[in-house]
């Protein structure tokens, strides 16, 4: 009968729960179809007025803490960039910077066009980092321009949670 009647798959959804002494909140990921852009909510609390980089990174084992979580997740072997710039970079650049405003929060809601639910690069198992400096976006300068390349020159990782599977609710 051949393949009249396919359909695209199903929407998919990703949590991401983050809990340190410093950070705490969600990360949700929706993507309606393996053709629409993935929807990006953070809902987030951390010290008030602070700016800190955060990232996708390559693996979700978190055996030794946020330490064995791997390299921001770059599955297109892209430099460090930002798409405020609109600039090449890694899947896992998301929007680099997070500002929490005087209350502690930090909430941002936007659509990503790197970021996938369903190819067999997806983010599911991989992991968020916060890190305890702020991304320089890949514009990093002399001595700093190589590291900035690779991580923005983003600093220690203060809190990190696993991407995992949710329901579309």
């Amino acid at each position: 009968m051949g393949n009249a009647h396919v359909h695209p798959k199903q929407e998919r959804s990703a949590i991401c729960m983050l809990s340190s002494e410093t950070v705490n909140g969600t990360v949700f990921f929706h993507q309606c179809s393996e053709y629409d852009l993935v929807r990006v909510r953070f809902y987030l609390e951390g010290p008030p007025n602070q700016t800190h980089a955060i990232h996708i990174h390559e693996f979700g084992d978190t055996r030794h803490g946020c330490d064995s979580l791997g390299p921001h997740f770059n599955p297109m072997n892209q430099t460090h960039g930002s798409p405020k710039y609109h600039m090449p970079r890694h899947v896992g650049d998301l929007i680099n910077n997070i500002t929490f405003n005087q209350n502690g929060t930090f909430i941002y809601e936007y659509k990503d066009e790197l970021i996938s639910l369903f190819t067999e690069d997806s983010i599911y198992g991989r992991s968020i980092v916060i890190h305890e400096g702020i991304d320089d976006l890949g514009l990093g300068k002399g001595s700093k321009r190589e590291e900035s390349l690779k991580t923005g020159n983003a600093g220690k990782r203060i809190c990190c949670g696993i991407i995992a599977w949710c329901s579309n609710q």
